[in-house]
């Protein structure tokens, strides 16, 4: 069965979905929206350098919803952080449109019914509404931290705790929205808003629940912290220039308590440099789950790119987490779908264009 689906925004992930889409083979790309008006009206293959594909992307959302699709890539970026409410609401109006949904904006949406009784309610009740689903996946929150520690979890007999980790260099992200989002440049730490009080608590508390309630457990209280890591000299990376005595990375921990005890915790390493936080002996990007118990198990998983590849890893690896996703959730029931529902989704793109 070939699966229609409209691909929701054009940035730097959505291109790589594109190329996704169109290598999969149960996949057809039918539409595009896109936010710019540069772009409204033009060929999406050639927005996502692939050359003319004949499908146009359009700013016009309600004809591209009447357009016949099985289901909408949504990747929009992360104005969640500011207000989601506009996004969420065009959200809600695809899922009843009768258009299934996989997702990689806001977090929250990962796990949505552990976070907030009223989001979820008004989620599931557009799935119900239209006949659609919905599953929100990326590698964190998703597959690379909640994902990996599923996959560890299998192998356990008894569990003391799961720790979750994503290691991320920066360096070659363009734009100033990732400097400013980790703080990087900054002499305080007050200027980094994902360090503001209760905000990676926001970001990843409906992994922890969902990790939590794959155990077995209730988790009693979420606290967080963090570590620096100071420039020691100025260096420049794509998003700027960094000077020294700034901050230069970013550890921080949210941890899900249980009778006091970190049950269930992610971390995030977030750096400029390869050098820094050397002593978790993690190199590259990448991800890592470590349950301890019986038996302890640690999975590490190393994001790569073939020879003369010149994109990102990372961002393919996001975008085609919910590609893969595209026939699962469209053969589900109506509602709302974690990790915790659909079976594994592996790839069946043998040979997808590259970017």
């Amino acid at each position: 069965m070939t699966y229609r689906v409209i691909q929701w925004t054009t940035g730097t992930v959505a291109r790589e979905a594109v190329a996704g889409i169109l290598g999969h083979a149960d996949l057809e790309l039918v539409g595009a929206w896109a936010h710019s008006e540069h772009k409204d009206g033009q060929d999406v293959g050639e927005l996502c350098g692939l050359g003319p594909l004949g499908v146009t992307a359009t700013r016009d959302k309600e004809a591209l919803l009447a357009t016949p699709a099985d289901c909408v890539c949504f990747t929009v970026g992360r104005n969640w952080v500011e207000d989601p409410s506009e996004t969420f609401g065009d959200l809600l109006r695809i899922l009843r449109s009768g258009k299934n949904v996989v997702n990689l904006w806001w977090p929250t949406l990962v796990y949505p019914k552990a976070q907030d009784d009223d989001l979820y309610k008004e989620l599931e009740q557009a799935c119900l509404d239209g006949g659609s689903s919905i599953v929100t996946v990326g590698m964190d929150p998703g597959y690379g931290t909640a994902g990996l520690a599923l996959s560890a979890l299998a192998l356990a007999r008894e569990v003391s705790s799961v720790h979750m980790y994503q290691f991320m260099n920066n360096a070659y992200w363009e734009g100033e929205g990732i400097t400013k989002f980790f703080g990087f440049g900054q002499r305080d730490a007050a200027r980094s808003p994902i360090l503001a009080p209760g905000v990676t608590t926001r970001y990843h508390a409906t992994t922890l629940h969902l990790l939590a309630d794959a155990i077995g457990v209730t988790i009693e209280e979420i606290v967080e912290d963090h570590t620096l890591s100071y420039a020691d000299e100025a260096f420049d990376v794509a998003s700027g220039h960094i000077p020294a005595g700034t901050i230069g990375g970013v550890r921080y921990r949210v941890k899900g308590l249980v009778g006091g005890v970190a049950k269930v915790v992610v971390e995030h390493v977030e750096k400029l440099r390869e050098n820094d936080f050397a002593e978790l002996g993690f190199a590259g990007d990448g991800y890592r789950a470590v349950v301890e118990g019986l038996p302890g198990i640690t999975l590490d998983l190393k994001i790569s790119s073939p020879a003369g590849y010149s994109g990102d890893p990372v961002a393919v690896a996001s975008a085609m987490s919910v590609v893969n996703a595209v026939p699962r959730v469209c053969a589900a029931e109506p509602g709302v779908l974690s990790l915790l529902d659909l079976p594994p989704f592996p790839s069946r793109n043998p040979a997808a264009p590259r970017l």
